[in-house]
């Protein structure tokens, strides 16, 4: 009777076909979480990225490392998952927030038109005529948001995106006085920032995704008992 040699175990090819089929749900499940936490963090970033020097952009990077922290532990039973599929997520979700944050950035700007040192003799006027301050900075408000209706249609996030890189600036008039409304980042300088915030976005969440397209953990640390390898020089 002949003696039938046993399969060898260590082959990859068989390993990587007696590998039971892993599910996607948890992938796009973690997906779905991390866009949730972008849309909450896009609030804050859509008011660090003003900070001077563009040192804002920085914390894009750092939302991508943290939300993508979070939720591989969601996508972990998905392993191995194929760098396609990863490419495909991350640029999705990183697309799709920063739109969220565009739309945090324009109501942001649209709020805070009015600020303390904007309209100055307009709130001069309105304390002499006994009326709240805040009157000035929800009109101040009005008169932008009816201005990029008019002059960037068809107004909201996308008539400023339009106005953020065409202009920046405009002339306002509240209560009879006038005075412009500008923002530091204007012109090509606008969909410049905008990008690199994107691509910021996306390198911090693949950082944390990456070893997804592992079918084991990846790990430097030694498992009890295990030796370490020493290197000898030649």
């Amino acid at each position: 009777m002949a003696e039938q040699s046993p399969s060898c175990p260590d082959d990859p090819a068989s390993a990587a076909e007696a590998m039971p089929a892993r599910p996607s749900w948890p992938w796009w499940l973690a997906i779905v979480f991390a866009f949730m936490m972008l849309v909450v963090l896009g609030w804050l970033l859509a008011r660090l990225v003003w900070l001077p020097l563009y040192f804002g952009l920085f914390f894009f990077l750092v939302a991508g490392l943290l939300v993508g922290a979070v939720s591989f532990r969601i996508a972990r039973p998905a392993r191995p998952i194929s760098r396609r599929r990863l490419i495909l997520g991350i640029a999705l979700l990183a697309v799709v927030s920063s739109l969220v944050t565009v739309v945090w950035e324009y109501r942001n700007v649209a709020a805070t038109v009015g600020g303390k040192r904007k309209f100055p003799d307009a709130r001069n006027v309105a304390v002499a005529a006994g009326r709240p301050v805040r009157q000035i900075e929800l009109a101040a408000t009005r008169k932008f948001t009816e201005a990029l209706r008019k002059d960037y249609p068809p107004g909201g996030p996308v008539g400023y995106v339009r106005w953020a890189t065409l202009s920046g600036e405009m002339d306002l008039t509240v209560m009879g006085c006038k005075d412009v409304i500008s923002i530091a980042h204007r012109g090509w300088a606008w969909p410049i920032r905008s990008l690199a915030g994107v691509l910021l976005l996306a390198a911090g969440l693949w950082l944390s995704f990456e070893s997804l397209a592992s079918p084991s953990p990846v790990s430097n640390i030694l498992a009890p008992g295990e030796e370490a390898e020493d290197e000898e020089d030649d």
